[in-house]
């Protein structure tokens, strides 16, 4: 039993629990990108969105956008949660059990599982909020049907338009260095 438990010739738990964290954000994510689109357009974009509500955001997506326009943003936001729910996921199980065998009367319990999940949340928010603010950035754009890089909003020069994700990251880096892919992370850190 103990050797089915490590993988016994299959993948080490670690990995497992990497794979399963993994897709189960990514599946999750994906699920819910319409919405997390229209939030994310009716936080940032109070012109084209105020006053539309949720049907007349989701109308406004589909006639300027088309379908793939509830998805905008999604690339980003699956590359950022595929490594955040993995690393979550497996963290968690790796310092609650080094937890555990570091200190063997502790208490199993909830606080032993509030511990190892706070540290597993903080070593996962810090490893992938680059993705996070690329997530943001991308979803944030908005794009007509048959024209690229238009955006609804009265253009503005200063408004950065980024081509995906790799763009997007390496402008961030050229702009602002390692510290502009870290932007807002304190402010973040609360919520």
């Amino acid at each position: 039993m103990e050797a089915a438990e490590r993988g016994g010739g299959a993948l080490p738990l670690a990995v497992r629990e990497l794979i399963a964290g993994g897709v189960a954000g990514g599946v999750a994510k994906s699920a819910v990108a319409p919405l997390e689109r229209v939030k994310i357009l009716l936080q940032t974009r109070r012109a084209e969105f105020r006053g539309s509500g949720l049907v007349g955001s989701f109308r406004t997506i589909y006639q300027t956008e088309g379908p793939l326009g509830f998805y905008r943003g999604n690339g980003a936001s699956v590359a950022r949660i595929v490594p955040y729910a993995a690393l979550h996921y497996m963290a968690y199980e790796e310092y609650r059990r080094w937890i555990i065998l570091g200190f063997p009367n502790v208490e199993q319990g909830p606080v032993l599982d509030l511990v190892a999940g706070s540290i597993a949340g903080g070593t996962a928010v810090v490893s992938t909020y680059p993705l996070d603010l690329v997530r943001t950035k991308l979803a944030y754009q908005l794009q007509v049907k048959g024209a690229v890089n238009l955006s609804l909003r009265e253009s503005k020069p200063s408004e950065q338009v980024y081509k995906g994700i790799l763009d997007c990251v390496k402008t961030i880096y050229r702009q602002n260095g390692l510290k502009g892919l870290y932007r807002g992370m304190d402010e973040d850190s609360c919520s």
